[in-house]
């Protein structure tokens, strides 16, 4: 009789747990609930003090392969933007529509390897947009006599993620939802050996291009505040 009893609790548990399971499987996309992303329309080309440059071709250094970029990212943006003082930056903005396990954003510290280049140091540090500070990632990297710092930050549905435990912690919270979040990930680099002139110009490229955009989407690429998901 103990022995069955044991068998109906088990039993039980496995039920419960695979009914729990089930209802808290993500079943629908954030993004279909929301207006499509068109990264091209919403980025402008030219604000404040910042201009695309066009005329001067510059490698920006993509986050993976091509085929692999096709297979996870929904869309990318490439650009080179000059200030008017003349120094450029270059922004790479990838979004893809579903997080999932076999679709995340790949994060530079772990694309630029891939390509060759060597990771000096990377860091987390408070970015300021607007009214709002973030926390993003600053590197320093550099292959042969190509030095690129990069400062870049990753948003997962509306919400700023500071890194894997946090990104993935959001995705549950919107999976208990029952919704699937899209991410992005926003990159500024720069060509140049003084890593803190370097970081201190994007970090003003970046406070003046999320400015430029349409509040109605901004925190698509740069986060509620103060509001859990």
């Amino acid at each position: 009789m103990k022995q069955s009893w044991k068998h109906l609790v088990l039993m039980a548990l496995m039920l419960t747990s695979a009914a729990m399971a089930a209802v808290m499987r993500p079943t629908g996309s954030l993004a279909d609930d929301r207006a499509p992303i068109d990264l091209e329309a919403m980025v402008p080309t030219q604000f404040g003090e910042w201009r695309e440059q066009t005329s001067v071709p510059v490698q920006i250094v993509d986050p993976e392969m091509q085929q692999t970029i096709d297979a996870i990212y929904t869309q990318v943006l490439t650009r080179t933007y000059m200030h008017a003082s003349g120094y450029r930056v270059m922004l790479s903005i990838a979004y893809g529509k579903a997080q999932t396990d076999n679709l995340q954003l790949h994060l530079p510290e772990v694309c630029y390897p891939a390509q060759g280049f060597k990771l000096e140091r990377i860091e987390k540090v408070p970015l300021t947009l607007g009214s709002d500070t973030i926390t993003a990632r600053r590197m320093q990297t550099h292959l042969g006599q190509r030095f690129e710092p990069v400062t870049y930050w990753t948003v997962v549905g509306d919400h700023i993620t500071a890194g894997g435990l946090d990104k993935k912690l959001t995705e549950l919270r919107y999976g208990l939802r029952g919704r699937i979040p899209d991410g992005m990930l926003v990159r500024v680099s720069s060509i140049d050996r003084d890593t803190a002139k370097a970081h201190g110009m994007q970090a003003l490229f970046a406070n003046a291009l999320v400015g430029a955009i349409d509040p109605a989407v901004r925190s698509r690429f740069a986060g509620l505040h103060g509001v859990q998901p």
